[in-house]
């Protein structure tokens, strides 16, 4: 093998020829479709691997364009969450500064899916958590999309939640937008119904969260987006029909939301700007020189 490459390179002039030679008379035996065919393959064998060489210039413009963005957007998102957090604090805060409670931290349960049913009676689904890691009635059932209903009947390591989509299940929902409060429910199909005051502000892609009115539901749980507005037969109220955000359909995995105890109630401080001042000891002795009382005692 090696003298036949020393051969080949000494008389290089000669084996191009034979190659050469050979690959015309090949491709001229062959019928032209043949032909079109054979000398597609040894270009594309030829310069497939130049093609893939060059390839990466443009590539390689395009991932520094998107860089940039995803820079810019890394910058913007980071800015937007540090205004979050100030936010927050500065709610927090001022809460402490006017003596509001603090809103009630929750707790929340993994469970999975272990059956449908749905019938007549109700639609439901179980649920492989009980009583024994702390599910009791009435609380909300929720996924990472939002609402999915509330708990119903719990068993030691098991419990039923009638889900939203559910003719008895009923949630005081509230348009995120406008802050126009009613109640959601269920009667047929794939949408909910939000019924609302007769000028209620809705409009077509308003958000509907719920209100936390009612003590089951907390406040704030997305409930889907309202996709027609219309008015009732008899010209009363207004109704929305919301598409729900959570797929009832495909439910494996939710949350229960399990509420934690409340701290005891602390009076809250009262800020210097809102005490009186305190008594000087000059106003006490005018007072005496005066013959008026100097305490709160009642007079004999």
């Amino acid at each position: 093998m090696p003298r036949l490459f020393v051969y080949l390179s000494v008389h290089r002039p000669t084996t191009a020829l034979f190659i050469t030679t050979s690959l015309s008379i090949t491709l001229l035996s062959l019928s032209p479709p043949q032909q079109v065919r054979v000398t597609r393959i040894a270009m594309l064998t030829v310069l497939a691997p130049v093609q893939e060489a060059l390839s990466f210039i443009p590539s390689f413009f395009h991932l520094r364009g998107e860089n940039r963005l995803l820079r810019a957007e890394l910058v913007r998102l980071q800015l937007q969450n540090a205004a979050l957090r100030e936010n927050s604090l500065e709610n927090i805060r001022l809460r402490r500064l006017l003596g509001f409670k603090q809103k009630t931290a929750f707790t929340y349960l993994p469970a999975e899916v272990i059956a449908h049913e749905s019938g007549r009676l109700m639609n439901a689904i179980m649920i492989d958590i009980g009583s024994r890691v702390g599910v009791a009635p009435n609380m909300a059932v929720v996924t990472p999309e939002g609402l999915v209903g509330r708990v119903v009947e719990v068993g030691p390591i098991s419990s039923v939640v009638q889900l939203l989509c559910d003719r008895n299940c009923q949630a005081s929902g509230i348009v995120q937008r406008s802050r126009v409060a009613g109640i959601v429910s269920w009667e047929n199909g794939p949408d909910f119904e939000l019924r609302l005051p007769l000028r209620a502000d809705v409009r077509m892609g308003d958000w509907v969260v719920s209100s936390g009115l009612g003590g089951v539901f907390p406040r704030g749980l997305i409930i889907g987006q309202v996709v027609g507005v219309s008015l009732e037969d008899m010209g009363l109220f207004r109704r929305a029909l919301i598409a729900p955000r959570v797929d009832f359909s495909r439910l494996e995995e939710v949350f229960v939301i399990v509420a934690q105890s409340e701290p005891p109630d602390e009076q809250p401080a009262m800020p210097d700007s809102l005490r009186l001042p305190a008594l000087r000891p000059e106003s006490v002795g005018n007072r005496e020189r005066s013959g008026l009382p100097t305490s709160t005692e009642p007079q004999r």
